[in-house]
């Protein structure tokens, strides 16, 4: 790992963000823009650009951050790169990611697969109003839904790559994951999530060790959206302990 920098005497800590399927890359980016965190560097990875997972997993020349964080998909990806031991992080922190997203005999909690192959011909089909019925089913069951909604900051590029990406996630489960290189992870998900349920958890904290779950009650699929300042303050936390 490269040496870290320093800010008068602190060291700055290196955080790599990945975001949820649909969104813009930087999309968590926000989260840390905040004094609580202190000196931090912050990028993103775009693997929405790329039309296989393992190309982007190939793509990634970067030095291991020492917090990785992903949203949905990107949390699921982040957890795949630490498995791969790509990336190396200290604290790894997920957001809402399904262990599993579409239901079958190994898990229950999951979406339908008709209810799956249904968004996915409309997204294939008319994509820019699929994404919209997406930002609503993010923010279904939120206390700031209407805002969230509104606001949600989805890519509107990528379209083919995206139909790739939906199907990955299909397609891939945490079932085949071997959690041994798991770091520190702290688990953030809402009670009424429509698009990952808040039970998928448990297989989560069955086989990370080091665990700590967050719920934000009256809250969808976008924690980060539903009460930041709460959200940030356990991050906070997380990264001082490192420090």
């Amino acid at each position: 790992m490269a040496k870290k920098a320093r800010l008068n005497n602190m060291e700055i800590q290196k955080i790599t963000c990945l975001s949820g399927w649909g969104q813009k890359t930087d999309s968590l980016e926000f989260i840390f823009n905040d004094q609580c965190f202190g000196p931090i560097f912050v990028e993103s990875l775009d693997y929405a650009q790329f039309n296989k997972a393992e190309e982007f997993f190939d793509s990634i020349k970067i030095n291991s951050p020492e917090i990785l964080i992903g949203w949905s998909l990107g949390g699921q990806l982040a957890i795949r790169l630490i498995e791969k031991q790509i990336l190396k992080p200290k604290l790894l922190i997920l957001i809402a990611p399904p262990f599993q997203l579409v239901k079958d005999a190994r898990i229950q909690a999951g979406m339908a697969p008709a209810t799956f192959k249904k968004f996915r011909d409309d997204f294939a089909n008319a994509p820019g109003k699929a994404l919209k019925q997406f930002a609503i089913l993010t923010a279904m069951n939120d206390r700031n839904a209407a805002d969230i909604a509104r606001d949600l900051d989805v890519n509107d590029k990528n379209f083919i790559q995206l139909v790739y990406w939906l199907d990955e996630l299909s397609r891939f489960s945490c079932f085949d994951v071997d959690f041994s290189n798991m770091p520190r992870t702290v688990y953030f998900h809402g009670a009424g999530d429509m698009i990952v349920a808040a039970a998928q958890a448990q297989y989560f904290r069955s086989r990370i060790k080091n665990f700590r779950e967050e719920t934000f009650l009256r809250c969808g699929h976008a924690p980060q959206l539903n009460d930041i300042s709460r959200l940030r303050k356990i991050i906070a936390e997380e990264i001082n302990f490192l420090r």
